[in-house]
């Protein structure tokens, strides 16, 4: 057991499995009290018996619809009523549905919005007056490369569009919460995962292969729920202390290189020729043959 987080209390959404299940085993292995919640009662109970197993701390809450702002506040009173005034927000949970703009219905829309976006902002609502009686809060939130890059899928193939919408809206509320909340000593900052292998996208990883995920990383594996956990834990524990408002991108390089991956060797030692070629003529010459 580490001590990274001993003596404090963390809440996370969706702990049911992938993300928050790791963010829940590692962050109570690192000394926090873990209340989980989730829509899926059994998982989430699995999650709660793996971390005690590991010698860890954890209730959970289930079902909780994070889009119901009744069932949020409960989730919030049960918390307190466990463990006291908590110290961690970790607003992981969404649920997305896909959809081309033409394709995509208007009770779909508003799932996306009110299960990425929404969800978000009750949790914060009703945590902050627990913030405010403690003096102090620390809020990390699941955004995603979705809100950043393009299409965010390979080949900027469509489908995504109330997904990126989402994210970019829930990055841009990290940046408005950071600021409006710093008043009451609470820092909030976004972390945003590239392609993930979690239950929601374990099967869209198989059919397609990962080669179609990777081949526009610069780290040329898929993503695993412990590297949002280890993510989330900085940003969690006392270590982050100086960062407020940030987006913390974890995507193997796929923002950093544009989706387009790694450069082909081949192809820069051609360039790289080229330009040596051009250095060796005149510069006017150089401009008409350019």
């Amino acid at each position: 057991m580490g001590a990274r987080l001993e003596n404090k209390t963390v809440l996370i959404t969706g702990t049911a499995g992938g993300q928050g299940r790791a963010a829940a085993l590692l962050f109570a292995s690192e000394g926090a009290r873990i209340v989980g919640c989730d829509l899926k009662g059994e998982d989430n109970q699995e999650t709660v018996r793996l971390v005690r197993a590991a010698g860890g701390e954890m209730v959970g809450m289930e079902p909780v619809d994070l889009a119901d702002e009744a069932q949020v506040k409960a989730w919030i009173d049960f918390a307190v009523e466990q463990y006291g005034d908590f110290d961690v927000l970790y607003n992981n949970a969404s649920g997305v549905r896909g959809g081309t703009v033409e394709g995509l219905s208007r009770e779909d829309w508003d799932f996306n919005l009110a299960n990425e976006v929404t969800n978000v902002w009750l949790a914060v609502k009703h945590a902050m007056p627990v913030f405010r009686r403690k003096g102090s809060g620390n809020i990390v939130i699941t955004a995603s490369v979705a809100g950043i890059l393009a299409a965010a899928m390979p080949g900027n193939i469509p489908g995504n569009f109330v997904h990126n919408v989402s994210k970019a809206a829930v990055i841009r509320m990290m940046v408005n919460l950071a600021v409006e909340l710093s008043p009451h000593n609470v820092r909030v900052n976004s972390i945003s995962p590239g392609i993930i292998d979690t239950p929601a996208t374990h099967g869209l990883i198989e059919l397609a292969g990962e080669e179609v995920f990777t081949q526009g990383t610069l780290t040329k594996r898929v993503g695993q729920p412990d590297d949002i956990a280890y993510a989330a834990l900085y940003l969690a524990s006392d270590e982050s202390s100086y960062v407020n408002g940030a987006n913390l991108v974890v995507d193997g390089g796929w923002t950093a290189s544009g989706g387009a991956g790694r450069p082909d060797p081949e192809l820069a030692q051609v360039l790289a020729q080229a330009m040596a070629d051009l250095t060796n003529v005149p510069t006017g010459e150089a401009l008409v043959k350019g």
